[in-house]
């Protein structure tokens, strides 16, 4: 069942307890989620939390100091097991580390050459999660799989759909390129618009959005 949309607060806090638990095999404590957030107030965290339970990312055992599950974590996105090896399934990547985007791939995915037909190579070709739904206006939304083409930044009219590491996170934005900075627009309210220089190591233009896979 898909889940109901994050804000982008929400979505800070959903990251930050996957990537704790993808690094320490445990999950955080209130007090470390607020510390990672800046938020002062364990129940400002609660709140927070209790807000990605009810959208169905989370699971909580009540009184339990480390007790969240993630609902999902992303290991087979579509449920495919084995099958042809096609294009890889990217797994979190460094931004200031691009080169590992296919070094340890979640899996790889057969698909239809006629997803690939619009790209200039589809050797460059990959797929990736979005990372949360800032894409929401625009029909992406957080956990479908982008179909992207590697392509170098320079190579980007304005207004292409993008996918861009932003730290870890592969993130679907509207690409400008103006006063020698990066522009990550967003299609949803709750986000914002985020510059980056070209050599900030904290954003990385992976290439142009092709399409979308997604599971219902």
């Amino acid at each position: 069942m898909p889940k109901d949309r994050l804000t982008q607060r929400q979505n800070e806090a959903y990251e930050f307890v996957r990537g704790y638990i993808d690094r320490k095999q445990k999950p955080p404590t209130l007090e470390e989620i607020g510390e990672a957030l800046g938020i002062s107030s364990t129940n400002g965290v609660y709140k927070l939390l209790r807000a990605l339970e009810k959208k169905g990312w989370i699971e909580r055992e009540k009184h339990e100091a480390r007790s969240i599950q993630l609902t999902d974590q992303e290991q087979d996105p579509l449920g495919m097991g084995g099958g042809l090896p096609s294009l890889p399934i990217v797994s979190r990547t460094p931004s200031d580390h691009p080169e590992r985007l296919r070094e340890r791939p979640a899996g790889t995915l057969s698909v239809d050459d006629r997803l690939l037909r619009e790209a200039a190579d589809p050797g460059a070709c990959l797929l990736g999660p979005a990372g949360d739904d800032g894409m929401n206006g625009a029909g992406i939304h957080k956990g479908d799989l982008l179909l992207v083409e590697e392509m170098d930044w320079a190579d980007l009219k304005n207004g292409t759909f993008v996918a861009a590491l932003v730290e870890t996170q592969l993130l679907p934005r509207e690409f400008r390129f103006a006063n020698r900075r990066f522009h990550l627009r967003p299609a949803d309210r709750h986000y914002a618009e985020e510059t980056f220089a070209p050599d900030d190591p904290g954003c990385y233009i992976v290439g142009r959005v092709l399409g979308l896979i997604r599971t219902l």
